[in-house]
């Protein structure tokens, strides 16, 4: 029973110091939210000017950052107190945006994309 014990214990350790290392460079991961401009538009992909965002965005600020788009990322167009539903195809460069999505192995993935909203400031 000792001898289990121990083997756990180091196992445990042994998984402990390796799984950092393991997760290194795959750079950062969780939910983001960023406010911009778009620079480019390209095929499943938004090119956006950071100008502010939450933490995972904050190394990315002043920098162009792109973005990939999926079936399911839903478009917004903001215009006063009216949102309305637009398509991928309504993005222009040039416009001013928000992004919220996922980012998980340096692929920035957005969820939502609205037109015309606010630069967000965040702590």
């Amino acid at each position: 029973m000792k001898r289990l014990i121990l083997f756990v214990l180091v196992f445990g350790l042994v998984f402990a110091s390796v799984s950092p290392a393991l997760a290194a460079g795959k750079g950062p991961r969780g939910t983001f939210a960023l406010a911009g401009t778009i620079t480019a538009i390209g095929d499943g992909s938004v090119t956006v000017q950071v100008l502010g965002g939450s933490k995972l965005v904050k190394p990315f600020i002043n920098q162009a950052l792109t973005v990939t788009v999926t079936a399911s990322t839903r478009y917004l167009l903001k215009e006063g107190t009216t949102t309305t539903l637009i398509s991928f195809a309504d993005l222009k460069v040039g416009d001013s945006v928000s992004v919220n999505g996922t980012v998980a192995n340096n692929v920035w993935t957005a969820k939502r994309i609205t037109v015309g909203a606010q630069l967000i400031h965040y702590p």
